[in-house]
């Protein structure tokens, strides 16, 4: 796995209002943004007209302090399309039934499953292996349900998450994941087990009635039962994918970065071709008969597409520059969207769901539940609770943003760990016991020994330790232990089970900052992941798999759907695509 490094905080103001003001004033009008920097435009060229005298020389103009509506108008610099590449510096042409772009698993699975369907396949990627981020893999379906003994949920769980995004996403994708994903994962399952592996279900927070409420459903592979990180699989999924690939005949380019897209007819016509530069700098066409399927992940390192279609991250962004290709699970950003730039410039339309879904954690690591956040108490950095703490960690990174600073904190005493049980840490498959009380004590222990909580004898030690004020920390401490006797929350209504009072030495602190680990969709796509213009058009050839598949998420990444993107839009889709695209059927 990629080593994580912690994103760096505090972005400034200005800072912030540089990156992303220009799209709060597209929305909002002529909003002021003192010291605001603009983007690079496309300025429109004037008319031809006869000379004018020439005015008094002026002083230079300095950039723009207020947003216009002009101003707003204009192009950002990476939707402005870059000269073609001529042919004469094309060195070498490939020529293939399917290319596909980018080697993380949406890209491995198209290119394994178009060529176990008779096509021949070229993969080209920028990375110089094979890429692999998280490790679940949602499926409603599969052989292993009975395997592991483990009842299949009901479709009107997806019902219920629909309704939390709005509605304001693609339904089409969603049943066609649902009524698709038993034949992709047995195909998955089947490649696994061949390698010797054993499939088991990661442990969730099946509780019906919880509105946190997850089925267990995310399938993970393990060769060792010791093992407890049944979550993070994707790394071996990817290495049997690379070596099944391979055995299948697709031809694999690596260190090989895709340029630019070839549509014919001006722009009009078929997608053909990508023009890649290889490890020695030179081009490179690869021309897909049957079609080009980009699966190039995230935009997540391209500051003005971040600030465009996902600007309330923006602080949470990695800004030490590109980081490469070969990023795992990195936090801060990924990729630089070097697909969606491709298909914007040859004529493909943005998603219709705004913002772009970003996929955020906290960096707490206590939870009594899996992507459970610390449900005692949480306060801000004025030491105020301010809403339930019973939810997932993705939910409450969100409300984090909402408090000073982005900053939260967990208090608790070590009676947590008694009350709170049963304590099951993350990635541990569904049937490894949980997690003993005396070892979840050793564990917050250990982190306090790394620095990321503090402990003390006294309440007063850990307010003190966290830099929280002391009268006010005290005082909100004094209101949920009164909750807690009382066994009913007045103020937020969290369910009595959770309320545990804060009254037993030795007592724990942990700040907590929300993590951005990626931003999903972008190309507006079709049922089936043909890439579409502005008028739901799709354009011949133009595929998307995998993270870049528009509008299939709202509002954020629902964890409650444990591996829903490696199920659906890299698993699923990936498969059907390949098998579509090598059988001719779209």
């Amino acid at each position: 796995m990629g080593a994580q490094r912690e994103p760096r905080q505090g972005t400034t103001r200005r800072e912030f209002l540089r990156d992303a003001g220009l799209l709060g004033a597209a929305i909002a009008g002529a909003t002021i943004l003192p010291a605001c920097g603009s983007p690079e435009v496309v300025q429109e060229t004037p008319p031809a007209t006869t000379p004018e005298p020439a005015p008094a020389p002026a002083p230079a103009a300095a950039a723009p302090d207020v947003m216009t509506a002009d101003l707003a108008s204009k192009k950002w610099s990476f939707e402005i399309p870059p000269d073609p590449i001529p042919e004469s510096e094309i060195a070498n042409t490939v020529t293939a039934d399917v290319v596909v772009i980018g080697a993380g698993i949406s890209g491995l699975v198209t290119a394994l499953s178009a060529a176990e369907h008779g096509a021949k396949v070229v993969l080209v990627s920028a990375s110089s292996r094979p890429v692999f981020r998280g490790g679940s893999f949602h499926a409603p379906k599969s052989r292993a349900y009975a395997q592991n003994g483990v009842e299949p949920y009901d479709v009107d769980f997806l019902r219920e998450d629909l309704a939390k995004a709005s509605f304001n996403v693609d339904q089409r994708k969603w049943y066609k994941f649902y009524n698709n994903a038993e034949t992709a994962m047995n195909w998955l399952i089947d490649k696994m087990e061949a390698h010797g592996y054993t499939t088991v279900f990661e442990r969730t927070n099946d509780h019906p009635g919880d509105p946190m409420h997850q089925p267990i459903a995310a399938h993970n592979w393990i060769k060792d039962w010791s093992e407890t990180q049944a979550g993070m699989s994707a790394e071996a999924v990817a290495n049997v994918l690379e070596e099944e690939a391979k055995k299948a005949g697709v031809e694999f380019h690596y260190k090989t970065v895709a340029k630019q897209l070839v549509r014919e007819n001006n722009n009009t016509g078929r997608v053909t071709a990508t023009i890649a530069m290889g490890p020695d700098g030179k081009y490179t066409k690869f021309v897909g008969t049957r079609g080009i399927v980009l699966a190039t992940g995230d935009f997540s390192t391209d500051r003005e597409m971040m600030a465009k279609y996902c600007p309330m991250v923006i602080p949470l962004l990695d800004n030490t520059g590109d980081q490469g290709y070969d990023n795992t699970l990195k936090l801060g950003g990924l990729m630089p969207g070097d697909g969606h730039k491709m298909a914007l410039w040859v004529g493909a339309a943005w998603q219709r769901t705004y913002p772009c879904t970003p996929m955020l954690t906290a960096h707490w690591r206590g939870a009594n539940r899996p992507y459970g956040s610390h449900r005692g108490l949480i306060v801000n950095k004025r030491g105020e609770r301010f809403g339930n703490e019973d939810a997932n960690d993705s939910y409450m990174s969100f409300a984090a943003m909402h408090q000073p600073d982005m900053t939260v904190y967990g208090i608790w005493s070590v009676r947590y760990a008694y009350d709170a049980a049963p304590w099951y840490l993350h990635g541990t498959f569904y049937h490894k016991p949980e997690t003993p009380p005396e070892e979840m004590i050793n564990i917050w222990d250990g982190y306090v020994e790394t620095g990321e909580m503090v402990k003390g004898d006294t309440i007063d030690e850990v307010i003190q330790k966290l830099g929280l004020p002391a009268a006010e920390t005290k005082a909100t401490i004094e209101r949920y232990n009164e909750l807690c006797s009382k066994g009913y929350d007045e103020d937020f209504h969290k369910r009595a089970e959770l309320l545990v009072p804060i009254d037993q030495p030795p007592f724990y602190g942990a700040p907590w900052k929300p993590w951005f680990l990626t931003v999903l969709g972008g190309l507006r796509t079709n049922i089936n992941m043909q890439v579409c213009d502005e008028n739901d058009n799709p354009i011949p050839g133009l595929f998307a798999v995998g993270t870049l598949v528009g509008d299939y998420y709202a509002n954020m990444y629902t964890f409650q759907i444990a591996g829903n993107n490696l199920g659906a839009n890299c698993l699923t889709f990936g498969y059907l695509t390949g098998k579509a695209l090598a059988e001719g059927t779209v």
